[in-house]
């Protein structure tokens, strides 16, 4: 089947001058996340400039198409391909192995690579079609897909693929071509029906009569080009047929993704990138989760997938080298790695038995989406639980720090063990990443845990031991020690915490997470008593956040 492998983009929109490069793996799905504004829709334009509807050759770039505006800046985007049946060379002998694509001061140029390295300037749409590609995104209008519009709409790939087959057996076409004039002829026994056939015929052919090639117009019951063209694509309910208009946008998309998906596993050697533009816009957690599910067997049955997404129900770290983050500072670059990447930096960073066999399996079955809305943050803060995760965001917003404006995600891994694993992840990302933790020991008494946590973001021995046997707030560029527990140091920091503690366990009952989130919000919201020494330390706290750096 036709694929495309890899994509290199250069001063295209976001995309300056630094080209980026993204490699689409077999059986994957390509998963685009990151930001907004970050470039995520300039990666799908350059894909869609590439393989979409209209020739790029003959597409005329605006100004915002190149890179800082100026159309001086030469466009640049190559595309790499496998399985193109299409030849090239003068007597056909050489396989199409990716196109090349130009742009500049108003001119555009496309060129089909040879397995010689040699290019062809002159590009065949039929060479092209080999590998189109279908962009369904939050405004999807089925309807069109569904229609015969153009023939790049999903509808119009599937019936000229049917078309194909149908034609090579001479029988069945005149089998079925008497089949359609007999239904012409029962359109005949409409009086109406005919007497308009008859007159529009005898008035297009008297009006059209001197041109060169003289041409009649008639009703059909079939259209010669391709029988299928006949065929229409209704949803259902039950057994009433609905119009699309009638679908929600989320529904639209899922239908949409399970026609090409039958195109895909019925036809071998037609080739679809199909990109679906943040299909989490309508649906909700469980729709998202179980369309993600679906996306990742869909990929392994052939269907060439893009997603762009802000969910983090789409991430699936047993296909993680599919995933790219895309991010902007003066222009847009992504990262991606893979398993044996990450395998290597986590031995790097006090991981001795991490493999590349293992690591993406061990990643998937600890990984949940709250941890992993992380890789679409700018920063992380690492907690050991919900109650600094619930609590610490309404502290640190009083000092000046406001984790959402600022793209800052704090988020609880579930214990002392789990903060060096979830570190090296998103640190390995280049996403800076600061750890909290406390010295209760209940579930970490030899302090390995806490250790390999420090050992792993860089910190020397003297300190190492310095943090693990502190009582009270230690606060580092890298990490932050909240004393003996998270609850005692800050009862010692603020004079009215214990009192407040008291009023929300009467009302909230034992839950820690709970009390401790409506305790901050309390403290916040009253007048700072002095002595409060906890102001300073989270003012310290989030100076050292902000000046964290990958």
């Amino acid at each position: 089947m036709q694929k495309l492998h890899k994509l290199s983009i250069e001063n295209f929109r976001s995309i300056g001058e630094s080209p980026i490069e993204i490699e689409f793996r077999r059986d994957v799905p390509l998963i685009l996340i990151g930001e907004n504004n970050a470039g995520k829709s300039n990666i799908i334009r350059a894909i869609e400039l590439m393989f979409g509807e209209y020739h790029p050759a003959f597409k005329k770039l605006e100004d915002y198409d190149h890179f800082n505006r100026d159309k001086n800046t030469p466009v640049h985007i190559k595309a790499t391909v496998v399985g193109f049946q299409g030849r090239l060379g003068m007597h056909g002998e050489h396989k199409c192995t990716g196109f090349n694509f130009q742009s500049s001061k108003g001119q555009s140029s496309l060129e089909a690579v040879q397995e010689d390295g040699n290019v062809n300037k002159y590009v065949k749409g039929e060479l092209r079609e080999e590998l189109a590609c279908t962009v369904v995104g939050a405004d999807t209008n089925l309807s069109y897909q569904m229609s015969y519009a153009s023939k790049w709409t999903l509808l119009s790939k599937v019936t000229r693929a049917f078309h194909e087959r149908l034609i090579e057996d001479p029988e069945r076409v005149a089998s079925l071509k008497g089949f359609f004039n007999d239904i012409t002829e029962t359109f005949n026994g409409v009086p109406e029906f005919k007497a308009f056939r008859a007159n529009m015929t005898g008035i297009a052919g008297e009006m059209m009569s001197s041109m060169s090639h003289a041409l009649q117009f008639d009703f059909s019951a079939y259209d010669p080009s391709n029988y299928f063209k006949t065929l229409r694509v209704h949803p259902t309910d039950g057994r009433e047929i609905r119009t699309f208009d009638e679908l929600g946008t989320g529904q639209q998309q899922m239908l949409a993704l399970a026609f090409a998906h039958a195109y895909a596993k019925s036809f071998k050697n037609q080739g679809l990138i199909f990109i679906l533009d943040e299909p989490e816009a309508h649906l909700h957690p469980n729709a998202q989760r179980w369309l993600a599910k679906q996306m990742y067997q869909m990929a392994t049955d052939g269907l060439q997938l893009v997603v762009s997404t802000h969910s983090p129900f789409f991430i699936d770290m047993d296909f993680l080298d599919g995933l790219y983050i895309v991010t902007k500072s003066d222009q847009t670059s992504v990262s991606n790695t893979n398993k044996e990447k990450l395998a290597a930096y986590c031995r790097e960073t006090g991981a001795p038995k991490a493999t590349g066999d293992k690591i993406l399996p061990f990643y998937a079955a600890h990984s949940k989406p709250e941890i992993l809305s992380g890789l679409f943050a700018k920063k992380v803060v690492l907690v050991e639980g919900e109650t600094e995760e619930l609590a610490l965001p309404f502290y640190l917003a009083m000092v000046g720090l406001e984790c959402l404006k600022e793209g800052i995600s704090i988020i609880g891994v579930g214990g002392k063990g789990n903060l060096a694993k979830w570190w090296r992840l998103f640190t390995h990302y280049g996403i800076p990443t600061y750890v909290c933790f406390d010295n209760d020991a209940d579930d970490d008494a030899g302090a390995v845990k806490r250790k390999d946590a420090l050992k792993a973001i860089g910190i020397v021995h003297a300190d190492i031991e310095e943090a693990i046997n502190t009582r009270d707030w230690n606060l580092k560029p890298k990490f932050c020690v909240f004393g003996r527990d998270f609850e005692t140091t800050f009862k010692s920091s603020f004079a009215k915490y214990e009192a407040l503690e008291t009023e929300a366990q009467q009302v909230f009952g034992g839950s820690k997470p709970v009390v401790a989130k409506e305790v901050a919000k309390s403290v916040c919201k009253g007048d700072k008593a002095e002595g409060d020494i906890g102001w300073q330390k989270l003012k310290d706290l989030a100076d050292a956040i902000q000046k964290l750096e990958s």
